[in-house]
């Protein structure tokens, strides 16, 4: 059985802002459904905001993957020109509005510059996990990513993930044989 709306849109907001549909009665409306069949990309027009329900995304700088998305994180289009693709891994449902759309609830309602500010705040804790697997030494990286994104190598390949952790083909071919026992 299909869950509500409500249901779906919960657990984006439930610890940001706990009585958000009574607090922001309009943010449900707002949100559209949208689905994606692997290899479709997103619209990529300046600052929407994707929250994704089910399947797994991925953001490429031209070719080069900078961060993947699961169920239950929202993806923010940078307001500004850029490079990024947004690509389903998987077949995906998202809820998608407009920066401008939450402007004009802002305009009398406060409450939505609150509930974005801890969305765009989430969006840099996100951006800053690629920043710290970059950081670590190659032998923690595996772990660091298989222990966030559990079935990743289920929808990229092995040369996509050995880009994305910044290590050659050979050393995470090695750390896959140490793995399997």
């Amino acid at each position: 059985m299909r869950r509500s709306k409500h249901a779906q849109l919960n657990p984006f907001f439930k610890d940001i802002l706990p009585q958000w549909q009574d607090d922001i009665p309009e943010l449900s409306s707002l949100l559209e459904e949208e689905k994606f069949v692997k290899g479709e990309h997103l619209v990529n027009d300046w600052g929407d905001l994707y929250l994704i329900a089910e399947g797994l995304f991925g953001k490429y700088e031209k070719t080069c993957p900078v961060r993947y998305a699961v169920a239950g994180e929202s993806l923010m289009i940078p307001n500004q020109k850029h490079n990024y693709r947004f690509v389903a891994l998987s077949d995906c449902l998202t809820f998608r509005t407009s920066f401008r759309q939450l402007e004009e609830i802002n305009a009398h309602n406060p409450k939505v510059f609150y509930l974005y500010a801890q969305l765009k705040d989430q969006q840099l804790r996100y951006l800053d996990y690629r920043h710290k697997l970059l950081s670590l030494h190659n032998q923690d990286k595996y772990d660091f990513v298989f222990d966030h994104y559990p079935d990743l190598l289920a929808h990229i390949t092995q040369k996509e993930l050995a880009q994305f952790m910044g290590i050659s083909m050979e050393l995470l071919r090695r750390m896959m044989r140490d793995r399997a026992y």
